[in-house]
């Protein structure tokens, strides 16, 4: 199979692509000013521009999203995390609740205020892991310091 037809099969599927999940919506061949270029156009609005002799190592950063690849990120995620997901949507129930609570009665503001310093302090737990995650995956990359 050649580059082109690879591209071909990769069109309406999704791929990790330098950490972002990304469909191809299509590509067009023979562009550029010599007609040596491919331009790939993806969900995110991006439009990739790759020459010829390259394209067959840029298609190899386009890693199938398979169910495997979703049970390992999780797996990984949940290695690192504080945060059982599980309490993402009673967190949810629980800020919705005390919305209707605080529009039914506003006696009920100072609970809502509780709540809503313990959401905080869970969202800015979640920003702190995010940014940990960075730095493992920048360390496992061989850089230095986890950039």
């Amino acid at each position: 199979m050649n580059t082109l037809e690879r591209l071909q099969g990769m069109v309406n599927k999704p791929y990790l692509y330098r950490n972002e999940e990304v469909v191809v919506l299509g590509y067009c061949d023979g562009t550029g000013d010599d007609g040596d270029e491919v331009e790939i156009y993806l969900n995110n609005g991006k439009t990739l521009v790759f020459n010829y002799i390259n394209l067959p190592a840029k298609l190899e950063q386009f890693k199938p999203v398979t169910t495997q690849v979703i049970v390992l990120a999780n797996k990984r995620l949940d290695a690192v995390s504080t945060v059982n997901p599980g309490i993402i949507q009673k967190l949810r129930d629980t800020v919705l609740q005390q919305i209707e609570n605080v529009k039914s009665s506003p006696e009920h503001v100072s609970q809502a205020k509780q709540v809503f310093q313990g959401v905080n302090t869970l969202i800015n737990l979640a920003k702190t892991e995010l940014e940990y995650r960075k730095f493992v995956n920048g360390m496992e990359n061989g850089n230095e310091y986890g950039q």
